[in-house]
C-alpha cells in the first residue's frame, strides 16, 4: 500500500459565543483538513490547527506531500522521522503540519486494520471521555450564567480565563463559585499575562476560589519561574505554553516545574509525540491534560482516542467544541454534559467527512482576524500595563 496523494482544505467554523482570553478574542475555529489518499482506495483523515492556518498549509502542501507522497503509511514512525528531519526548517511550525499528517496515519491504519486508533494506541481504557466546560473573559453575571448552565448540563469541571485585570477575575470567580457552589472543580489559565510577582498576587488572592490548578501564570520561557512559583504558593501550577514538545516536556519534569502538564496534540506534532509526552509524565508522577486549539471533530475524536487509551487523565481535558453548533462532519460528535463516547462509527477516528460542509466552511477562510480584538485594542499582554 502507497500513499498517493496528500490533499488539504482550510476551513473556518463559527464559534457561537467569542472566545476571549489575555492574549486577544477567537470568533472561529479556523483548521485544515488533511486527506491522505492510498493506492487501495482508503483514505485518512487528519486534522492541522493552530497560529497561522496559511503557513502551514504551505508547508504541508509544498515541502511534506513530495515526502509523503509514495511513502508506505504502515511505516508510520519512519515517515515521521523523515517529516520532522525537514520541519526543523520552520522551528515550532513544523509540528503543526506534522500533526495533520500524524492523525491521517492513525487513522488509515485503523481502517486497514478494521478497528480504532484507541485500541492501536493500547486499547479503550476509560469510555466516555471527560471534557471541561470553557468559560472565557466576559462579565462576571454572564460567566456566572455560563457556568450554571454548564453545571446544569452534567459539567463536573469549568476552566475560567484570566488576566486582564485581578480585581475583575477576582469578581468574575465569587460570581461563579455562587453560582455552581464548591463541588465543582474550578481552574484557571492567564495564558503567560503575568510577571513573577504578579502571579504570585493573584494566585495568593485567588486561591480563597478552591483552584485545581492555575495554568501558566508567567511567560512560557521562565522555567526557572514556573518552579519557583510552583514552590511559593499552595495552588498547583501547570505548564501550557510551555509544554510544547517530548524536550520541552522533559525539561519541565527534569526541573519538577509543575504539577500538571497541558499536552496539544497539534503542537506536539500528532498523537504520536503526543502519546510519548503523556507516557513521560506516567513515569515521572505529574498529572496530564489535553489542551484545544479549538480544534473541529477529526481532531477532538483524536483527543478522545488518546485520552481513552491513556490512564494517566485523572483530570477532565480542554474542548471548545461545546462552543461549535457546526462542524465539517457527517454527524456532530455527541459531547454532553462534559463526556464524550469513544467515536467508533468507523475503524479508525471514527468520523466521516461532510464534503458539502467542507466546501461551505472552506469559503469562510481568511475572511477575519483570528485573535485580534478590535474591543481591547490597548491591551498588550504580559507588559504590566493592565496588571502593574
Amino acid at each position: 500500500m502507497r500513499i498517493t496523494a496528500l490533499r488539504t482544505t482550510a476551513v473556518r467554523v463559527p464559534l457561537r459565543v467569542p472566545a476571549r482570553w489575555s492574549g486577544g478574542t477567537r470568533t472561529t475555529a479556523p483548521a485544515i483538513v488533511v486527506e491522505l489518499e492510498t493506492d487501495v482506495g482508503l483514505v485518512g483523515l487528519g486534522e492541522c490547527v493552530g497560529p497561522t492556518i496559511p503557513t502551514i498549509q504551505a508547508i504541508l502542501d509544498r515541502e511534506f506531500a513530495p515526502l509523503v507522497v509514495g511513502a508506505d503509511p504502515m511505516r508510520h514512525e519512519l515517515l515521521l522521522h523523515r517529516l520532522e528531519e525537514l520541519a526543523v526548517n520552520w522551528a515550532a511550525i513544523g509540528n503543526y503540519a506534522i500533526a495533520g499528517i500524524d492523525l491521517a496515519l492513525w487513522d488509515l491504519k485503523g481502517k486497514v486494520l478494521g478497528t480504532s486508533v484507541a485500541n492501536l494506541l493500547g486499547g479503550v481504557y476509560r469510555d466516555p471521555v471527560e471534557f471541561m466546560g470553557y468559560l472565557f473573559i466576559d462579565p462576571p453575571e454572564v460567566n456566572a450564567e455560563q457556568a450554571r448552565a454548564y453545571v446544569a448540563e452534567g459539567y463536573r469541571t469549568l476552566k475560567v480565563k484570566v488576566g486582564r485585570d485581578l480585581d475583575e477575575d477576582a469578581r468574575r470567580l465569587r460570581a461563579i463559585r455562587d453560582a455552581v457552589g464548591w463541588d465543582v472543580a474550578i481552574r484557571i489559565d492567564a495564558n503567560m499575562a503575568w510577571s513573577r510577582s504578579t502571579a504570585l498576587r493573584a494566585i495568593r488572592r485567588l486561591a480563597e476560589y478552591r483552584l485545581q490548578y492555575v495554568e501558566q501564570p508567567i511567560p512560557d520561557t521562565d522555567l526557572d519561574g514556573l518552579a519557583w512559583l510552583s514552590r511559593s504558593v499552595d495552588v498547583p501550577i501547570a505548564a501550557d505554553e510551555a509544554c510544547t514538545s517530548v524536550p520541552s516536556a522533559l525539561e519541565l519534569i527534569r526541573r519538577r516545574a509543575v504539577e500538571v502538564l497541558v499536552v496539544y496534540v497539534s503542537e506536539a506534532g500528532g498523537l504520536t509525540r503526543a502519546r510519548d509526552i503523556v507516557h513521560l509524565a506516567d513515569a515521572a508522577g505529574i498529572h496530564v491534560v489535553l489542551g484545544t486549539w479549538a480544534e473541529l471533530g477529526i481532531g477532538t475524536a483524536a483527543a478522545a482516542h488518546l485520552i481513552a487509551s491513556s490512564r494517566n487523565f485523572t483530570m477532565a481535558s480542554d474542548t471548545h467544541y461545546s462552543m461549535q453548533d457546526d462542524d465539517i462532519l457527517t454527524e456532530m460528535l455527541p459531547l454532553r454534559g462534559g463526556r464524550l463516547p469513544l467515536p467508533q462509527a468507523c475503524p479508525g477516528l471514527g468520523v466521516t467527512l461532510d464534503r458539502e460542509k467542507v466546501e461551505r466552511f472552506h469559503r469562510l477562510e481568511a475572511r477575519d482576524t483570528v485573535f485580534y480584538d478590535p474591543d481591547n485594542a490597548d491591551w498588550i499582554p504580559r507588559t504590566g500595563r493592565i496588571l502593574p
